[in-house]
């Protein structure tokens, strides 16, 4: 059976084939349980790139659809974009949390002249008002924002790759029926022959039939042609330009009990594009800390000698400074930032919005397919095969003509057709929905 087990194991499912959690650069698990988002602390150790040279996937006969997860997991560029833009918030964390530099200024007055001083001062900025602690808070929140964002494109990743995989499944299930179809027509076809051979038919059947060898040898060129860029469209999501693999392994299985949609929603909040408002709202509430820390004044102290040539006589020096926050004392970039907290509020409600949209979508879907596909193998199937058995075996026998074998098995094979395309709308549903609840569907 198809099933994504747990698509969204990468944020809390309780089953995954996706070679356990997530690593970041310092080999610590990037977890996002899901209720509760998790902030990254920043590395005492220094920040590592990633190397731009990625391996690429090896070629293989046949994948199965863990494979196939697996192996976009690895190597798709977007995970791997995902990924560097952590180092890259971790190394915006390591410079948040460096002081100010200190200042080394030197002065000499009345150049040339018997009165020339000289004056080399030492000064270092103070930051009050907590500045520092504040930048570090908010770079590690947004760490934690890049962890949600990696979760959330492992998971569009892994989802995409799943329903590729359906795609190239269901194509080579067509092209197995339709080499069915292409031998039953032969078959009826060297029938009508020796029919005609006999004159027990009109010539004509003979065409008739070849027409429908001719038809069948089209349909199944045209599916090969389908198979092949549906296996590329799936290489592609673990970045290989061509099809690596040689066939797609597994069966289009499908159930009648589903799971009911108030069960399947209550785990919607933990889908990562919904889960990372959490983590998000709290960075934004850090930035407004931080736009209040900068409306106060830091404090500039400094020391130095001063020596004049003339006397021959050195002397200290200290200086205190301190802006005096008459017009500017951040206002604007607070109001901003306290905005900016309103309309993540909306932002988050519209997250929610967009996820049970498209969750509902896919149920619906999900549940017209397992409908049509309990009617199509139940009643429609067993009937269409019955009917094309007994007139090929009343046609062998001369009591039906050619033209009633051939639409018995026109609608057989139709029949076999749209099964599989249901079956391939049913589990690309399964898999939209296990991706956005972060579960198998059963699990739920």
């Amino acid at each position: 059976m198809i099933s994504l087990l747990s698509l969204a194991g990468c944020y809390g499912g309780p089953e995954a084939y996706m070679e356990g959690p997530a690593f970041a650069a310092d080999n610590r698990p990037i977890l996002a349980e899901a209720a509760v988002p998790q902030i990254i602390a920043p590395p005492s150790l220094p920040v590592e790139g990633i190397s731009p040279h990625w391996e690429t996937a090896p070629y293989t006969e046949g994948v199965t659809l863990g494979e196939a997860v697996r192996r976009a997991l690895r190597f798709s560029p977007a995970v791997q974009a995902a990924q560097i833009e952590i180092d890259a918030k971790r190394a915006e964390n390591m410079q948040a949390g460096l002081r100010p530099n200190p200042s080394l200024a030197g002065e000499v007055q009345n150049v040339g002249q018997d009165e020339q001083q000289a004056t080399l001062e030492l000064s270092q900025l103070i930051e009050l008002g907590g500045k520092r602690l504040k930048r570090i808070r908010a770079a590690e929140l947004e760490m934690g924002v890049a962890a949600w964002d990696y979760e959330a494109a492992r998971l569009r990743v892994a989802s995409n790759t799943a329903q590729a995989f359906v795609d190239v499944l269901a194509s080579q299930s067509r092209i197995d029926v339709l080499t069915d179809l292409l031998a039953v027509s032969q078959k009826l076809a060297g029938a009508a022959s020796e029919r005609v051979q006999a004159g027990g038919a009109n010539p004509v059947e003979a065409k008739r039939a070849m027409i429908e060898i001719a038809r069948a040898k089209a349909d199944l060129s045209a599916e090969r042609a389908l198979v092949a860029v549906a296996k590329q469209r799936l290489a592609n999501n673990w970045g290989s330009e061509n099809a690596d693999f040689g066939r797609a392994e597994g069966q289009l299985a499908t159930t009648n009990h589903l799971p009911s949609p108030g069960a399947l929603s209550v785990y919607l909040d933990s889908n990562p594009d919904v889960a990372r408002w959490a983590t998000e709202m709290t960075r934004r509430k850090a930035l407004v800390n931080i736009a209040r820390a900068n409306a106060v004044p830091d404090l500039t102290i400094g020391a130095g000698v001063s020596r004049l040539e003339s006397g021959d006589e050195t002397g200290a020096i200290l200086n205190l400074s301190v802006p005096i926050p008459l017009r500017n004392r951040n206002q604007g970039n607070i109001a901003a930032a306290e905005t900016r907290i309103f309309k993540g509020e909306r932002e988050s409600l519209s997250a929610k919005i967009d996820v049970r949209s498209v969750f509902l979508e896919a149920y619906g879907r999900l549940v017209t397919a397992a409908e049509k596909l309990e009617a199509l193998e139940k009643e429609v199937l067993p009937a269409a095969q019955e009917v094309y058995e007994s007139t090929s075996t009343g046609y062998a026998e001369g009591k039906f003509a050619l033209l009633s074998v051939l639409d018995a098995q026109k609608t057989l094979f139709a029949t076999r057709l749209e099964i599989i395309n249901v079956r391939a709308d049913f589990q690309k549903a399964k898999v939209q929905i296990e991706a956005l609840i972060g579960r198998g569907l059963y699990d739920a």
